[in-house]
């Protein structure tokens, strides 16, 4: 390894240790007048050796804090990374100039050897001295380099007993980071599930336990301290909601894939809610141990939901189904009787004297009109009608599809008797009636919009004849054609 390779391993090494500058340590202070009494010196010091200058972390005797590098002992010693001895420093070529030697402290003996510290590779690099010092020259006794060798493994135990103490800080402080930072993101999390009427779970698939979160027992409407009630998790899902989100968690555990799904929801306290649940599978060294995910209270945004779908598909004057509704449906039907090979009946409703109400007696008593006439069309449909305001005075019903031709003949006649409705206010009466056209979907080959238009010849060619009756699309007819 090069020198300034070597250098700068030192350098790294020196900085890890965070050891210069530091304040005065005992036991450090006490190493160095050991090593002052026991070679009877006017000086000791430990000393590190930085880029630039040479710092003593202890010292005994006329020494400055620090010095600079240049000709100075101890770089020798580290750079050598050998211990040196100098009998008479005035006669030693290599510091007979030194301004150590020339002046202040005036140096004519050293003893110095190196200070190590061991890096995680096994190497040992050299940081700095332990050393003495004397204003007179002498002669180097042999056990001179021995005891501060052995000092000197003091010194090193000491550094890295400290680099050991100071990583256990270290270590100890991102600890306590690691630890508050988890506290603050969990009480974040908790926010988070409070915000988002949310919470998490964890089911261990081994022992067969789950564990929830703060959110989760909001949502069941149980308290945290009443633990999690392992048997009786799925007693939360009614019927048929139930079924499927077993059956969506077994695919899980079979295929891996994971789920998402709405689903009905019944808490502790009886309270009827709907929620979203995902799951997802966690392994361990490739195998499954447990199922985690979350569950959302959704209620506000499903009803919201249902509140729009139905005013998007509702006619707000009469409730009924709006005209983008009737379509949607009947299209349903068509397709239905396609593949079943069925027929489907399509009723459109016009209502004779309704401008005269409006005319005579106002558009309040119009609107009030179209809401009777939206209430009977409801009490004399069964589950299987569908009525509808296509708009203005215009109804329709998408009529059973088990419905018979005697069937839909004795429902259209109640039809006409529950469309005649009377009115009467400040002293004047109206008459309102219903005219019906009929058609069925297998005259229209199961095509929507031939059959409106059948249905539409139907109504006017019974409003032609007399209106207040009711008349039925034939086969083989064309649309002025209508029996």
């Amino acid at each position: 390894m090069s020198n300034n390779k070597r250098e700068a391993l030192r350098q790294k090494a020196l900085a890890e240790i965070a050891l210069l500058d530091t304040p005065p340590e005992r036991e450090f202070d006490v190493l160095a007048k050991l090593a002052q009494r026991m070679l009877g010196t006017g000086m000791s010091s430990i000393t590190l050796v930085a880029p630039e200058r040479q710092w003593f972390k202890a010292r005994c005797g006329p020494l400055a804090p620090q010095t600079p590098r240049a000709q100075a002992f101890c770089p020798v010693v580290v750079e050598t990374e050998a211990p040196l001895t100098v009998a008479d420093a005035r006669l030693d070529p290599r510091f007979a100039e030194s301004p150590f030697v020339t002046g202040a402290p005036n140096i004519r003996y050293y003893a110095g050897v190196p200070v190590r510290i061991q890096q995680p590779d096994g190497d040992w690099v050299t940081i700095g001295t332990l050393c003495v010092l004397d204003e007179q020259p002498r002669e180097p006794r042999p056990t001179d380099l021995e005891v501060l060798e052995e000092l000197a493994c003091v010194a090193e135990a000491l550094i890295e007993a400290r680099a050991v103490a100071l990583r256990a800080a270290g270590a100890a402080e991102e600890r306590r980071l690691a630890v508050e930072r988890l506290e603050r993101e969990r009480r974040q999390f908790k926010q988070a599930e409070r915000m988002a009427d949310m919470g998490s779970y964890r089911y261990d698939i081994e022992k067969q336990s789950t564990a929830w979160s703060d959110g989760v027992f909001a949502i069941h409407e149980r308290p945290v301290s009443s633990g999690v009630p392992n048997s009786e998790v799925l007693n939360y899902f009614p019927e048929p909601d139930r079924t499927r989100f077993v059956a969506a968690v077994m695919r899980t555990l079979n295929t891996g894939e994971p789920f998402e799904m709405d689903a009905d929801f019944v808490t502790a306290k009886g309270n009827p809610r709907r929620v979203r649940c995902s799951c997802e599978i966690e392994l361990a060294k490739g195998k499954p141990v447990a199922l985690i995910g979350l569950i959302q209270d959704i209620t506000e945004r499903h009803d919201l939901e249902q509140r729009l779908r139905h005013q998007a598909c509702t006619d707000d004057l009469t409730q009924l189904a709006n005209r983008a509704e009737f379509h949607r449906v009947l299209d349903a039907r068509l397709r239905e009787a396609r593949l079943a090979d069925g027929d489907v009946a399509v009723l459109l409703i016009d209502l004779d004297g309704f401008k005269g109400v409006n005319d005579v007696l106002g558009h309040a008593a119009g609107d009030a009109v179209l809401r009777r006439v939206a209430d009977r069309l409801r009490a004399s449909c069964n589950d299987g009608c569908v009525p509808a305001r296509l708009g203005g005075d215009e109804f329709a019903i998408v009529m059973s599809a088990d419905l018979d031709c005697v069937g839909l003949d004795r429902k259209v006649r109640r039809l006409l008797h529950d469309l005649e409705i009377v009115v009467d206010g400040q002293g004047l009466i109206a008459r309102v009636t219903g005219t019906i056209g009929i058609a069925w979907s297998s005259a229209a080959a199961q095509d929507r919009d031939v059959l409106l238009r059948q249905a539409d010849a139907a109504l006017y060619a019974a409003k032609r004849t007399r209106k207040g009756t009711a008349q039925t699309f034939q086969v083989g007819t064309d649309d002025r054609q209508v029996s």
